[in-house]
């Protein structure tokens, strides 16, 4: 049974997920409480302690503001941004390789947005970041793909679980119009489009958009 480690699991996407996958895959799901994924050393650590097939990376952090108010001296909620979304999922990813390497199979799957491409005002920062991952994952393809290992993300729209609880009732109906479904996503579909990465060998460096028709 192949083993996948979801970063970021223990939220409300993450344990939703986890649940799902846990049927068919042996998955260790931790928060940022078990692993502070922004600790180089820490990330070793754990990596050289613990081994996976597949590595999924929900971790991230984000809030919004108008990039001219940004005061970047003392903002500490941008650099947390920054140190959760970037530089958190490199030292998984670098950590997680060595041993996907030697054993010649690995699956990296990073959560993107569909903002690293859509512009949304006052998300700057993050959809930069998630924009930083899709391009990532296809450098991390391009260097691993003779060792049996594939790097993608999903581009998230909207879905039933996760971040999307705190948004305010009155704007929900509004969201789901704007969807062309007009629904929010299930964890099923979340499931069903992680397991096509893990079982398709060919599919290598691809950012793909799940997002119901946004």
């Amino acid at each position: 049974m192949k083993k996948i480690l979801i970063l970021g699991g223990t939220g409300g996407l993450g344990s939703q997920l986890t649940e799902v996958l846990s049927l068919t895959y042996n998955v260790t799901s931790i928060g940022s409480a078990d692993l502070d994924i922004t600790d180089t050393l820490k990330c070793e650590e754990f990596f050289e302690k613990n081994t996976f097939d597949i590595l999924i990376n929900l971790s991230g952090y984000n809030f919004d503001s108008f990039i001219h108010k940004l005061d970047c001296s003392k903002e500490m909620k941008l650099d947390k941004m920054l140190d959760v979304n970037i530089k958190g999922s490199i030292n998984v990813v670098a950590s997680a390789l060595k041993h996907m390497r030697e054993q010649k199979y690995g699956r990296i799957i990073l959560i993107s947005s569909v903002l690293a491409e859509k512009t949304v005002v006052g998300t700057g920062i993050y959809s930069a970041c998630k924009s930083f991952l899709d391009k990532f994952v296809k450098n991390i393809s391009a260097e691993n793909i003779n060792k049996g290992i594939t790097a993608n993300t999903i581009q998230l729209g909207y879905f039933d679980g996760g971040m999307t609880y705190r948004i305010p009732e009155e704007m929900i109906s509004t969201i789901k119009e704007s969807i062309g479904l007009k629904r929010f996503g299930s964890i099923k579909e979340l499931a069903e489009t992680i397991e096509y990465f893990i079982s398709n060998e060919y599919a290598t460096g691809i950012n793909l958009k799940i997002d119901g028709g946004l």
